[in-house]
C-alpha cells in the first residue's frame, strides 16, 4: 500500500474489508503486522485500516520518532487523508494510549474508541501497586541499555520481564525479533517522552461516545486500576475483561480478542 501523505511522516497503512472504519494502532516495538492473526476475523463486520507508526518498521524513518502527540497527530492525518471519520479505533497497549489521546483531542473524527490495557502507569500511586517501582526500574535499564546500543540486551530484558513474551526473547523467531530490534530506536525515543505513560484524565470527558476498556487476568492487578480510572473520567465507557489473556490478545487470543470487539460494536449500533 501507498505511504500516507501526512506531515513530514508517510505512513506505511494497508485496508482490507468492508462496513464501517475501524482504525487499529499498535503498541511499542511491534508495527501493523501485530494485528494479523485478528484481522481477517475483524474485516466480516469492518473496513480495517492498520499502519505502522512513526519511526516503526515500514514507515518513513525520521531523525526522532516523536512524541506520544505527534503519533496523535498521526493518527489524526490518517483518519482525515483516507476519509475514514468518524472511525471506530482501537489501540493495545501504547496504542490504546493515543487512541485515548485522539478521542479527547479530536472526538470528532472517532465514533468509539477500544483500547487493551494502555500502560499509563502515571496514573497510579505506586504505593498502592509495590510491583510498579519494580517495574519502573526495569524500564529503566532497559532504557539504559538501547541508549548504550545493546539492542539485544534490551529486548531480551523487556521481552523477558516486562511483555513477558510466551517463551521469552529466545523462543520469539529470528524474523520477529529482528523487526523487534529494527524498533529498538524508536521505543528509546517513547522512554524519553516525559507524557508517554500518563494522561489527564479530566481531559477524557470531552469524548461523549461509546468507549470500551480490556484488560487480562493473567497480568498485575494495576492494569485493572487503569481501566477503572479511565472507566470514571469517560461518560460512555464501559470495562471487560478478556479471559486467560496478558497484554496482547490480538496476538495470542485473537478470536476473544475479535469477539470483544465484535460484541461492544453491536452494542453500540443497537443503542
Amino acid at each position: 500500500m501507498p505511504l500516507s501523505p501526512i506531515n513530514e511522516t508517510g505512513l506505511y497503512y494497508e485496508r482490507s474489508g468492508a462496513g464501517e472504519a475501524l482504525v487499529l494502532v499498535h503498541g511499542s516495538w511491534v508495527d501493523g503486522r501485530t494485528w494479523d492473526a485478528a484481522r481477517p476475523a475483524l474485516t466480516r463486520s469492518f473496513e480495517v485500516v492498520t499502519f505502522d507508526r512513526r519511526g516503526h518498521s515500514r514507515s518513513v524513518l525520521s531523525p526522532a520518532s516523536g512524541t506520544i502527540h505527534d503519533d496523535v497527530a498521526d493518527l489524526a492525518g490518517l483518519i482525515e487523508a483516507l476519509g475514514l471519520q468518524p472511525a471506530h479505533v482501537a489501540g493495545a497497549s501504547g496504542g490504546g494510549s493515543i487512541a485515548l489521546r485522539l478521542a479527547a483531542t479530536r472526538p470528532e473524527l472517532v465514533r468509539t474508541v477500544s483500547v487493551h490495557e494502555p500502560p499509563l502507569f502515571d496514573l497510579l500511586d505506586d504505593r498502592e501497586f509495590p510491583e510498579l517501582a519494580e517495574l519502573r526500574a526495569v524500564l529503566a535499564v532497559v532504557a539504559e541499555l538501547l541508549d548504550a546500543g545493546d539492542h539485544e540486551g534490551a529486548a531480551a530484558l523487556y521481552f523477558d520481564q516486562v511483555a513477558r513474551a510466551p517463551h521469552g526473547w529466545t523462543g520469539l523467531e529470528p524474523s520477529r525479533r529482528g523487526m523487534l530490534l529494527g524498533n529498538a530506536d524508536t521505543y528509546l525515543e517513547q522512554c524519553r517522552d516525559p507524557d508517554a505513560l500518563g494522561i489527564e484524565l479530566e481531559s477524557l470527558a470531552v469524548f461523549t461516545g461509546p468507549a470500551l476498556v480490556t484488560f487480562g487476568d493473567r497480568r498485575p492487578p494495576m492494569f485493572r486500576r487503569i481501566a477503572d480510572l479511565v472507566v470514571e473520567a469517560m461518560p460512555g465507557a464501559r470495562a471487560r475483561l478478556i479471559p486467560g489473556t496478558a497484554h496482547d490478545p490480538q496476538v495470542t487470543h485473537p478470536d476473544a480478542y475479535v469477539e470483544s470487539l465484535e460484541l461492544f460494536a453491536a452494542g453500540v449500533a443497537h443503542r
